[in-house]
């Protein structure tokens, strides 16, 4: 691994955030390569009430924890030049958090979120790379701050120096947002040896064992198309259908529930996580054809991969990069067919499910990333990268016309 490379992920969530996802399980496989890096949380409340109780920052895990801008509650009351003014302001105090960690002329930010655009014009990074992991619409906590998030998303676009996607038609966005901007695609992953661990755990106590089980683990938000979980519990009432992930108040829970074999266990620990899926007959993605699934590349078909497990999806982004172990339905009968047809074939490829988690385990991902970082700090990297003062020369020309020095 490279020493003198310090990746810094400019997070959309806080490390202990209950959906455990791509940028903490990067962040865990740097730190296993021995690879610097640092996780940044979002800017949020809920950083903020961290940093009161835990401090700025941490040393195992490497988090550091910025004080946030206005509550978003009131964004919609002030001035984009308001909002950017204040980002700006509490970037300077991370600057500070960030110099005793980090090289700066050898250091990658990895913006997951545009939330963090306007912080960018007070951190020097020596490169910076859009880790576009969703679509936009994953990112806007409400519906009346889109035009905030798409202008400071257009702006990151202008910006960066590169971009990393989880899927090809990411890529092919972005290009033609801003043709010639060096694109990488690093899918999501697996920690393969984290779920396989779990076939020696108990069963959980909480899924049914006296007929099959089609499970989902996940957020139940506004991806899911409920009409077909509703379709597929009427058209298999011998199967249980266990949903394990969060939801939010537009689920249609307690009319789905009284259908009587479908169950809703809630959140669980990302530990516990393993368990149930290892509990599951058969795993499924039962996302409505929006732009924000169809753009999605789901860590959890990896993570049902990882167990073995028969999986049934409706269309996500690069189906084909699954090499047809991800049984495809695009239609409600579609899916309750290949659902059935799953049930009958458990084990049929078992073992091709389980070699694919691990050529796509986060490890895996982990070195993708390293070069492609290292690539970006050799001299003659990012040629059409875009002619821009660098965030050192706007920091210094800033502070040179009465702004004050970080």
């Amino acid at each position: 691994m490279s020493a003198d490379l310090h990746i810094v992920s400019l997070a959309a969530v806080t490390w202990d955030f209950p959906l455990v996802g791509r940028t903490r399980m990067l962040t865990e496989a740097w730190l296993d390569l021995g690879q610097p890096t640092t996780f940044v949380q979002s800017p949020s409340l809920r950083t903020a009430s961290q940093r009161l109780r835990w401090g700025a920052s941490s040393a195992a895990p490497p988090v550091v924890r910025p004080w946030p801008t206005f509550p978003s509650a009131i964004w919609t009351s002030l001035s984009f030049e308001q909002l950017d003014a204040s980002a700006r302001a509490q970037a300077k105090r991370l600057r500070r958090l960030l110099s005793a960690r980090l090289d700066w002329t050898r250091s990658v930010a990895l913006v997951v979120s545009p939330v963090w655009t306007p912080w960018l014009d007070e951190l020097p990074f020596a490169r910076v790379v859009y880790d576009c992991i969703d679509d936009l619409g994953v990112h806007v906590p409400r519906p009346e701050l889109t035009a905030h998030y798409r202008r400071w998303e257009d702006q990151l676009v202008r910006r960066c120096d590169a971009a990393v996607v989880t899927a090809d038609e990411l890529g092919s966005l972005l290009n033609q947002r801003r043709a010639g901007l060096p694109i990488t695609t690093i899918r999501n992953g697996v920690g393969t040896d984290r779920f396989r661990a779990a076939l020696q755990r108990p069963r959980p106590a909480d899924v049914a064992k006296d007929r099959p089980v089609i499970g989902f683990v996940g957020a139940l938000y506004a991806w899911i198309d409920w009409s077909l979980v509703e379709a597929a519990a009427r058209a298999m009432p011998d199967c249980t259908f266990v949903m394990v992930g969060p939801w939010d108040a537009q689920a249609p829970i307690e009319r789905i529930k009284a259908l009587g074999n479908v169950t809703f266990l809630g959140a669980r620990p990302y530990d516990d996580v393993p368990d149930y899926v290892a509990a599951f007959d058969v795993c499924w993605v039962p996302f409505d054809q929006s732009r924000v699934s169809t753009l999605a590349n789901p860590v959890k078909i990896y993570e049902y991969l990882a167990l073995g497990k028969p999986v049934v999806t409706t269309p996500v982004a690069d189906t084909s990069s699954f090499d047809g172990l991800a049984l495809l339905g695009r239609t409600h009968a579609e899916v309750i067919a290949r659902l059935r047809q799953s049930l009958q074939h458990q084990s049929h490829a078992e073992d091709d499910r389980v070699s694919f988690a691990r050529a796509n385990d986060w490890r895996v991902r982990a070195q993708d990333y390293i070069h492609f970082a290292q690539a970006l700090l050799e001299p003659a990297a990012c040629p059409t990268s875009p002619a821009r003062p660098g965030a050192e020369a706007l920091h210094a020309a800033r502070s040179g016309s009465g702004g004050n020095p970080a």
